[in-house]
């Protein structure tokens, strides 16, 4: 067994790694696809299209699994902006946090860790869904898919939520459920503590070889250290 990760910031991903949103993203994108006079799609098939932002699971649901958001097509940015007036207005209708989250989440403030949401969701729905879940208490910091040029896998967001909570990246861990998740945190030089029960379309995070893997929320506080060394420089300052 791993011994446990000594750190100060925890950095989570948002969709599928603290709430349950597959229900919500469901429903507008078959709101979307209703507007296109197309079938709709089953919820466990919209679940593993999350992960890249709105554009790309709405591409990903008008024209395949594989497809990638098209560029300068003024019907797809149209279905973009549908998507998002729709999710806006029932954001969290049938999204809830996971079991454990708010009791893991009041544990690990409890003893001092530092916390943001890094996510490739747009920083207002973000900041929106966390507070109508009355989770926005826990985090000062919220790094959304469009705050920055770049967005997960690349380690921008990750590092930028770092020095907004002002602890140094060797004392930063990310914890998330999906590929883009374990890239973004190798990219940036973190450990990565991945889930097994979010939005990985499908695929085996256990294959991604992360640090630790999590069966449920309830697990994270024993995979952290809070470091020693932290403690210290905050006693000195």
């Amino acid at each position: 067994m791993s011994l446990p990760l000594a750190c100060h910031a925890l950095l989570f991903d948002l969709d599928g790694t603290l709430v349950d949103s597959a229900p919500d993203l469901w429903r507008a994108m078959n709101h979307v696809l209703a507007l296109h006079d197309r079938e709709p799609l089953p919820l466990e098939r919209v679940r593993h299209l999350v992960g890249h932002g709105a554009r790309a699971l709405l591409a990903r649901g008008l024209h395949g699994d594989q497809a990638e958001a098209p560029v300068d097509d003024p019907r797809f940015e149209a279905a973009v902006q549908a998507f998002l007036a729709y999710y806006k207005d029932h954001l969290t209708d049938h999204s809830h946090p996971f079991p454990e989250v708010v009791e893991v989440l009041e544990n690990l403030a409890g003893q001092g860790f530092a916390m943001a949401v890094v996510t490739n969701k747009p920083e207002a729905l973000s900041r929106a869904m966390l507070e109508q879940l009355h989770l926005d208490r826990f985090f000062s910091v919220v790094v959304g898919g469009e705050t920055l040029p770049t967005r997960k896998p690349d380690p921008l967001p990750l590092h930028h939520a770092l020095a907004q909570l002002q602890v140094p990246a060797p004392l930063g861990v990310m914890i998330g459920d999906s590929e883009t998740d374990h890239l973004a945190a190798r990219n940036a030089g973190l450990p990565v503590i991945l889930c097994t029960y979010g939005y990985n379309r499908g695929q085996d995070v256990g294959a991604l070889l992360p640090d630790q893997i999590m069966d449920r929320f309830g697990q994270l506080p024993g995979f952290l250290h809070l470091s020693r060394e932290t403690r210290i420089a905050a006693c000195h300052n």
